[in-house]
């Protein structure tokens, strides 16, 4: 196998992809398996231990009911119904991840998890991780970050966005038609601001999701999300205990926001054609090219909540469909590209 020498440390080469797609969200995903089923090529690299974050995080589960799913999604979809792993907005996560991670790889598309981008000379990119030091060369890199890290890091430019309200927040009112959460005390010997949890319980009797910000540090990625598994899991050990209706087969729905406050936006280019229409507050919300292809870049296209598209909030990025359909069009766009 081939080795690559970049100051002083040697990465194992990877090989030549014609994509390398980072980020393994649903934007992600779909662009990966969109290609990958056109005989492209792809590497599919992110940062977690598996895909599909946002399921994991409750954000992408509901879809709005006047707008058609794209087909990727509605396979997914029509698999866990299949298995009795859908309940009506709610998917089971872990089995949600597990149908994506099926779907990629009956595509052919080469996964790669636990690991960090960072763009080097030329098509080279370098892969950091639990792995070692490695490195990939692609034609076309899509970059499906939630904040647009690998296309800042190519040389894109942005600016200055601090108007989102929390994604989290505004996702649960939807889903539950509450405006305000009730807040339960947790112990302060966990890593949670403030000590507490808010329940959202507007779905049904029985059902809870508990919307948590965890105090970890962030400099490793994986270590952050064993660890934050393992305080959400003591959080609903004690919410049973403590609470009669939580201990009744409840399913308590944890919520975590990695994604906001999003202080930058990434600049948009000079290429004005409709790619994609997301579903937002005051209907469908048009996605150009100039905004999948920052500006200050070359042959990247940026797939993520970090798009600066007006009036959009970041909720409408994490509705399955929407992320699906960023990702759908940023497989058109790499296709054209190569």
């Amino acid at each position: 196998m081939q080795q690559i020498v970049r100051d002083r440390a040697v990465a194992r080469d990877m090989g030549s992809y014609d994509v390398h797609i980072h980020g393994g969200g649903l934007s992600g995903w779909a662009a990966a398996v969109s290609l990958a089923r056109e005989g492209r090529s792809v590497l599919l690299s992110a940062p977690r231990t598996s895909l599909g974050h946002e399921i994991w995080a409750a954000l992408s589960t509901w879809w709005p009911p006047e707008l058609e799913n794209p087909t990727l999604w509605q396979e997914i979809v029509c698999e866990l119904e299949r298995v009795n792993a859908a309940r009506g907005t709610l998917l089971d996560a872990v089995a949600a991840q597990v149908a994506l991670e099926r779907a990629a790889d009956e595509a052919g598309v080469e996964v790669l998890l636990q690991v960090n981008a960072h763009p080097s000379d030329g098509d080279m990119t370098l892969l950091t991780g639990r792995w070692g030091l490695m490195a990939a060369r692609s034609r076309v890199v899509i970059d499906a970050t939630e904040r647009g890290r690998l296309a800042l890091e190519r040389g894109a430019t942005c600016h200055a966005r601090e108007t989102d309200e929390p994604t989290i927040r505004r996702a649960l009112m939807v889903k539950t038609g509450l405006v305000q959460p009730e807040r339960i005390e947790i112990g302060s010997d966990l890593p949670i601001a403030g000590g507490a949890v808010m329940a959202w319980t507007g779905l049904w009797p029985g059902d809870v999701i508990l919307e948590v910000e965890l105090d970890l540090a962030s400099d490793d990625p994986t270590a952050m999300e064993m660890r934050s598994r393992r305080v959400v899991a003591e959080i609903a050990i004690r919410l049973r205990g403590a609470r009669e209706e939580f201990a009744q087969g409840s399913l308590v729905h944890i919520a975590l926001d990695p994604i906001l406050p999003r202080s930058a936006v990434l600049d948009a280019s000079d290429a004005p054609a409709v790619v994609a229409r997301l579903h937002g507050d005051a209907g469908a919300i048009e996605v150009t090219r100039g905004m999948m292809l920052p500006a200050g870049t070359q042959r990247l296209i940026a797939a993520s909540p970090a798009l600066d598209v007006g009036g959009i909030a970041a909720r409408s990025c994490y509705y399955a469909p929407n992320a699906v359909s960023l990702g759908v069009a940023a497989a058109t766009l790499a296709a054209e590209m190569l």
